[in-house]
């Protein structure tokens, strides 16, 4: 489905307000890719920033654990799982005896609070002890149907240690959304997304959600999720209606307000991050104002049940913090306060017209041009260097990975598309870019279906090419890594 539109003075919006808060979020270095707003379930204002596009979903990174979350509220909603099931007995291969004693009393519901009883992130010891890497690389050696005494993940999740008693202590734990996500699969034989796809996916408006797997063919759970903006305020506007999309009620009421509200303090710093330290129900973080789900780098779904309010943002930025607040300058004082047709006009004009300015150059003279890694380079040491040649009137850049080139069309003054592909999964990518001047090459190159962008610099006189991200993926210095789309 689609959510239904109208303007924000019709649904007692102040578009003033909201057109405040867009050009906040650029002039204070927020980076904004998406923006969508709805109250009273409709939707208000809406805007991509091209080449970002409203129907290409976007990493989400921990934003995905509210989307495994709600697999999990699914089934408790149709009585297939409890949320007072301890976690061991849904692996009988896992011998109870050789783990930690305290892993017997993790419930379901310990996972989704973060409470499981690791006073530190359980993952980084996960990855730590797993032979294979766990980035959800496309390289990595996937086998879809394993799901026994032959899969290490999660041998490797109980050979940590809970080092208090469940249910008392909140640490922010990677480890227990991806349980859950095994879980689902346990219950249900399928995974995360086909749960959701015959239930809930088609009213999100999408047939799939791609997503990095583990090593043997998972979905991580507590990342690596991609979602459109849309889908990200539909999921927003459904706790909203507190289970009830449009006409239909999806979710219990019950599991909405349980999700919903928040356990304890979360943070020793609320001095720096205040809407970090208001609690953590399941998947959901507790704010000022409501609650939300988010991700790294900017990426956020934010819910305000007092002003009937959803609110979507992807960007790429690190603080965080700096969008909620400009959420509470601008967007919460433009509620109930008097609009205008005019003040609705302007900020879709507004929105309309955003886009990532592509990077120019002028015309260059000589031969192509191959160059090798620059000291400086924080790309993947896979990555050895690059080719720049000419193409008609735009540039190609190949990009040498191990005995492999992949290659970059670079649009001048434009975003040119390209598909990076590697052990049978796609990366799509554009690019901008051009000579600075005889000597200086440069290429922008946005993951187009993630947060993130690196720059390529190539100088004659030096014979080498600078590969630097703007900021580093979770998933690792290799774009390849941000791969989640399956060649054909």
């Amino acid at each position: 489905m689609s959510l239904p539109r109208s303007t924000p003075s019709a649904q007692g919006l102040d578009a003033a307000g909201l057109r405040d808060f867009v050009t906040a979020l650029e002039s204070d270095g927020l980076a904004p890719h998406s923006v969508m707003v709805a109250r009273h379930g409709q939707v208000v204002a809406e805007g991509w920033w091209h080449p970002y596009a409203a129907e290409r979903p976007a990493l989400v990174y921990s934003l995905s654990k509210t989307v495994t979350a709600t697999a999990v509220g699914l089934l408790v909603d149709e009585g297939r799982l409890s949320l007072d099931a301890p976690v061991l007995g849904f692996f009988p291969e896992i011998d109870s005896g050789e783990v930690a004693p305290l892993w017997a009393d993790v419930l379901v519901k310990h996972c989704l609070s973060m409470t499981v009883g690791h006073e530190v992130d359980a993952w980084e010891e996960v990855a730590r002890r797993a032979r294979s890497s766990w980035s959800g690389s496309p390289d990595a050696d996937a086998d879809a149907d394993a799901d026994g005494a032959a899969d290490d993940g999660i041998r490797h999740v109980f050979a940590t240690t809970p080092t208090v008693a469940p249910g008392t202590v909140f640490t922010y734990n990677q480890a227990a959304t991806y349980l859950l996500s095994r879980i689902v699969t346990r219950v249900t034989g399928v995974g995360v997304v086909e749960v959701l796809r015959g239930r809930l996916l088609g009213e999100l408006g999408v047939d799939d959600i791609p997503w990095h797997r583990d090593p043997q063919g998972h979905v991580l759970g507590f990342s690596g999720a991609h979602l459109t903006t849309e889908a990200i305020l539909t999921l927003a506007q459904l706790y909203l209606g507190r289970g009830v999309l449009g006409e239909r009620r999806l979710l219990s009421r019950q599991w909405c307000d349980e999700a919903t509200t928040g356990f304890g303090p979360t943070d020793l710093r609320p001095d720096v991050n205040p809407d970090w330290a208001r609690g953590y129900g399941y998947s959901f973080w507790m704010q000022k104002v409501g609650y939300r789900g988010d991700g790294a780098y900017g990426q956020f779904l934010v819910v305000l049940p007092e002003h009937d309010v959803a609110l979507a943002v992807t960007s790429e930025q690190e603080n965080m913090q700096a969008t909620l607040d400009l959420v509470w300058r601008h967007l919460l004082p433009a509620v109930d306060r008097a609009g205008s047709p005019a003040a609705d006009a302007e900020l879709a004009e507004l929105l309309s017209s955003r886009r990532l300015e592509p990077a120019t150059g002028g015309p260059a003279e000589g031969s192509d041009m191959t160059l090798a890694r620059a000291s400086d380079s924080d790309l993947s040491r896979r990555y050895s260097g690059a080719t720049i040649r000419r193409d008609g009137s735009s540039w190609v850049v190949d990009l040498r990975r191990d005995e492999h080139v992949l290659t970059v069309h670079v649009g001048a003054g434009e975003w040119a598309a390209s598909t990076l592909t590697s052990g049978g999964y796609d990366l799509p990518v554009v690019a901008s870019g051009g000579w600075r001047d005889g000597d200086t090459f440069v290429a922008d190159v946005v993951v187009i279906e993630t947060p993130h962008r690196f720059e390529v610099l190539g100088r004659r006189s030096t014979g080498e090419a600078r590969l630097r991200w703007r900021l580093m993926p979770l998933n690792g210095p290799d774009p390849l890594d941000l791969a989640a789309r399956r060649t054909g």
